[in-house]
């Protein structure tokens, strides 16, 4: 299972590993590929299809993070299971 993958089904480190790679996961609502945008002091997400935006963060990363970050579907154990 690819980290893309393991961040979908809400595993915190994948995103933490994707973000320091500087990757972004695919939009939530539409599968859409996302893309940095912002200001010099505020940062977001944005989808290049839905046009969906992430939360205002103050620097490129804490963007990322926030937007690679979803929430939990799996427990570690059923992580697990998938990769077997």
């Amino acid at each position: 299972m690819t980290d893309i993958q393991r961040a979908l089904l809400g595993d915190h480190e994948a995103a933490k590993r994707l973000t320091e790679k500087g990757v972004l996961v695919p939009c939530p609502f539409c599968g859409g590929e996302a893309f940095v945008s912002g200001q010099v002091d505020r940062k977001w997400i944005e989808c290049d299809k839905c046009w969906i935006e992430g939360p205002t963060m103050e620097n490129s990363r804490a963007a990322r993070l926030a937007w690679n970050t979803r929430a939990p579907i799996m427990s570690a154990e059923e992580m697990e299971m998938l990769e077997k």
